[in-house]
């Protein structure tokens, strides 16, 4: 619940510019029940330092509504990324540090500056009494309001066989490409989903699908389907994440992934291929070389410099899928749904507790 009274306000959403962030704070904010303001921020190229440069500084950002930054300050600020910071501790160190600073994914600066951090396996953040590991990210359960079927695409609709399998089509997201080759591989699986189960597959894009490799994808499936590119009119996105009844999901969105998983229908990941470069190749090697030797030299080193918050490229998803992966997410059974709710249950926990701390 927002709240326009100031001093009724316990909670602050910092939103940035990554659109994913943002839905995943204010899923979180809707959940814990209490009024909280959003405070929509700007940034500028000074916003690329790293955050230990910065200090709790407002040299790299700005709020749309400066009036808003005035006490009463917030007991909790929700924020994500690296870039909203500075802009957390610059609140914190006006409140005279009694508000509590809580940060989804990975800061990219010291842990011990924040209250809490609630991150996921990609990006292997070290184990700390501040920081909570979930294997997927906070989503609220999907929807049961049904969503209508965009009416340009009704009569599609009446002319595709059941069962429908619905292709999630992310993009390149280093170090993962969706490239022609993958588009010919995603297609080969989907047309043999959709052989073993039949009916037909509806394909969505998304923002980050490469043109090209779309229309490979078209070009190369041979069973009934239905090409929907983005920005192609209504997004049915949500439409027929509802009525599909298996889902095929590129592995290159964490979000996409999770989205996916919480209808509870059969699940489908496609991995795209890596084309990583020199940082995310150094940054992995050298994360393996400190797991393999914990104590040495390279471990302190690397841990020094990731709490620090100066190694970056560091996002695998590889690891988030593995974790899945073990945890039974893609068998088809609806243990994914009862590990949500527990992780989802956890997180409002810890910060209800730091919004009741005195």
């Amino acid at each position: 619940m927002t709240s326009s009274d100031s001093g009724a306000v316990p909670v602050w959403v910092l939103l940035g510019a990554r659109h994913g962030d943002n839905q995943q704070l204010l899923a979180i904010a809707d959940a814990l029940g209490v009024p909280y303001r959003t405070v929509p921020l700007r940034f500028n190229t000074a916003a690329g330092l790293p955050p230990v440069l910065l200090g709790a500084s407002r040299l790299s950002w700005r709020s749309e509504d400066a009036a808003v930054l005035q006490p009463p300050w917030p007991r909790v600020v929700l924020a994500a990324g690296r870039k909203s910071v500075p802009a957390a501790r610059w609140i914190r160190q006006r409140s005279g540090g009694r508000t509590q600073l809580v940060h989804i994914n990975r800061p990219w600066a010291p842990l011990s500056w924040f209250d809490l951090i609630v991150t996921t396996p990609q990006y292997a953040v070290p184990e700390r009494a501040n920081v909570l590991s979930h294997r997927m990210p906070f989503m609220p359960p999907s929807d049961l309001v049904e969503v209508p079927l965009p009416m340009a695409l009704q009569l599609q609709a009446a002319r595709m066989p059941r069962p429908w399998t619905l292709v999630m089509v992310g993009g390149d997201s280093r170090p993962f490409v969706l490239d022609d080759e993958a588009a010919v591989g995603l297609a080969h699986l989907v047309n043999a989903q959709v052989r073993a189960q039949g009916g037909s597959a509806w394909v969505l894009g998304s923002p980050r699908t490469p043109a090209t490799a779309m229309d490979v994808l078209a070009r190369t499936l041979d069973v009934p389907a239905h090409v929907v590119r983005w920005g192609e009119g209504e997004n049915p996105y949500a439409a027929l994440r509802q009525r599909a009844d298996r889902i095929v999901v590129t592995t290159d969105s964490a979000s996409m992934l999770t989205e996916a998983l919480l209808t509870g229908k059969p699940v489908v990941p496609f991995a795209l291929p890596r084309q990583p470069d020199w940082r995310w190749r150094l940054a992995t090697a050298w994360r393996a070389a400190a797991a393999r030797r914990p104590g040495s030299m390279v471990a302190r080193s690397f841990d020094v410099l990731q709490d620090l918050g100066l190694l970056s490229s560091l996002r695998d998803l590889g690891l988030l899928h593995r974790a899945l992966e073990a945890a039974g997410a893609f068998d088809g059974s609806s243990r994914v749904l009862d590990i949500a709710r527990q992780e989802r249950e956890a997180t409002l926990a810890r910060i209800r507790a730091l919004i009741d701390r005195r």
